[in-house]
């Protein structure tokens, strides 16, 4: 069974070995909102080498369906948006409340039998209930072989990094100070080991004495966090996405850095991959970069005067720490420019 999943946190939802059809649903900001008696029906594909019995079913073994949802709240009390699933009609779960009270996205996590699955196409439906009050807001699904747990998940972080330069508009403000209506400026990131995973968080130090650090929501749509300015001053730093591209589309006039790298570890180095980074949010060079993908994978570098090389650590997610180093890789377009 190929990775099979749908991410609704953006408006064209990023696929695999999935098509999807919707009924009373609006695309919102990160999630797809179901109205009362609205429904989702995934359709997808399970092992074209198992065996069929009689009804046409393939038995390839249990899989695991999660479906990643909340339901909307009615004004400060928790909503009302009972889910039902069906795999090809049968039922996984029926008028189930989405615990959380609606507060965060909940992964709820069903055992779907593989006798149910059918080697053409399967029909997985996530509906809303006619006696909804409130919307059932829908976040993700993915499906999977018992035994090969999370590859969707992975599969579908993969999609989601494809499109890893990412522009925002932001705004700052003092701790007294209220939000302005207008912009004050943008910020565009790029943080790529080959490891095709987003960031999660980020931190850097700019020539000119400033510091940021944010924090980015799971689809990337939006950050928070502080600037201290080269005096000291502290804000408040939030941005909001604007545009999203892939690195061949280029970055514009943004400085992207590109290393060739070595990692540190049992006495000696070994070569690794290449590390490109991008962080640009006033024009001013950046001196030292530290972050946290969404795997949980985390670096910091300290560049050395004009970004010829730098030197840092590394550490993969419950992994132990290990040294990191990177000279750059020149670029003959930039150079010629």
């Amino acid at each position: 069974m190929e990775p099979t999943f749908a991410d609704f946190s953006v408006d064209e939802p990023h696929l695999g070995n999935a098509a999807v059809q919707y009924r009373r649903c609006t695309f919102r900001q990160n999630h797809l909102a179901l109205d009362a008696g609205g429904d989702v029906a995934l359709s997808f594909t399970a092992d074209a080498d198992a065996d069929e019995d009689d009804d046409g079913c393939a038995d390839i073994g249990e899989v695991t369906l999660k479906v990643t949802a909340l339901v909307s709240k009615a004004g400060p009390s928790p909503g009302h948006a009972p889910m039902t699933v069906l795999v090809n009609g049968e039922p996984i779960t029926s008028h189930l409340t989405v615990p959380g009270g609606g507060d965060l996205p909940q992964t709820c996590v069903f055992a779907v039998p593989g006798r149910w699955l059918r080697r053409s196409t399967n029909r997985l439906e996530v509906r809303s209930s006619l006696e909804s009050r409130t919307e059932l807001w829908l976040y993700r699904i993915t499906l999977d072989p018992v035994y090969e747990r999370g590859r969707s998940e992975r599969a579908m972080a993969a999609a989601a990094a494809e499109q890893s330069v990412l522009r925002y508009t932001t705004r700052r403000k003092g701790s007294d100070a209220d939000w302005e209506p207008q912009s004050t400026g943008s910020l565009v990131i790029h943080v790529d080991r080959g490891e095709r995973s987003l960031p999660a968080q980020i931190s850097w130090r700019s020539a000119d004495g400033s510091e940021s650090a944010v924090s980015f929501q799971s689809a990337m749509e939006d950050f928070h966090g502080y600037h201290r300015d080269p005096h000291g001053g502290l804000t408040e730093y939030r941005g909001r996405l604007s545009e999203r591209w892939a690195l061949q589309d280029g970055v514009g006039s943004a400085a992207l850095h590109r290393f060739r790298t070595e990692e540190g570890w049992g006495g000696g180095w070994h070569r690794s991959g290449e590390l490109r980074l991008l962080v640009d949010d006033s024009g001013t060079p950046v001196e030292r970069i530290t972050w946290r993908d969404q795997q949980g994978n985390s670096g910091s570098v300290a560049f050395e005067p004009g970004a010829g090389g730098f030197l840092g650590y590394y550490q993969r997610h419950n992994e132990g720490p290990i040294g990191y180093r990177g000279t750059a890789i020149a670029d003959p377009q930039r150079a010629a420019q």
